[in-house]
């Protein structure tokens, strides 16, 4: 009696793990971490270009970090999205709801409004800028393997 073959498929080992809680962590911290640093970086390059004019225009710093958070939140969420091949809008916007939570936290202690429309129009932002990237990245066309 012969013995019928089974194919093992590669992408089952770990999405099949058994722990879903793994499942959902791993492109969640893979992309709050990219995010976090797509964020740094561009705040530290409008720093740079700020000590480069020698003349900071303060109406330009909230929207400017507003803008690399969002950066941050697009690129997180891209990743996040790739990494998992799958929910990639449902990641991008967890993303984006972290890191818009830390900023809030971080704002609140430094004394600002804990609720206004300026905090409305940031979470947003935030949301659609990290739902696009993981959407984006779950979406994109994955190369073939030959």
């Amino acid at each position: 009696m012969t013995r019928a073959r089974t194919s093992k498929n590669r992408y089952t080992r770990c999405g099949n793990c058994g722990n879903p809680a793994l499942q959902i962590a791993k492109p969640f911290l893979f992309g709050l971490v990219a995010s976090l640093v797509v964020a740094m970086a561009f705040v530290m390059l409008f720093a740079l270009v700020f000590v480069l004019m020698k003349s900071i225009v303060s109406s330009a710093v909230i929207p400017l970090s507003v803008i690399s958070l969002m950066a941050g939140c697009f690129v997180g969420g891209w990743i996040c999205g790739s990494v998992s091949r799958q929910r990639g809008l449902f990641y991008g916007l967890a993303i984006g709801l972290a890191v818009f939570l830390g900023a809030w936290i971080i704002g609140i202690a430094m004394d600002e409004k804990a609720f206004s429309i300026a905090v409305l129009v940031k979470l947003i932002l935030l949301l659609a800028a990290g739902g696009c990237g993981g959407w984006l990245g779950s979406n994109r066309v994955k190369p073939r393997r030959r």
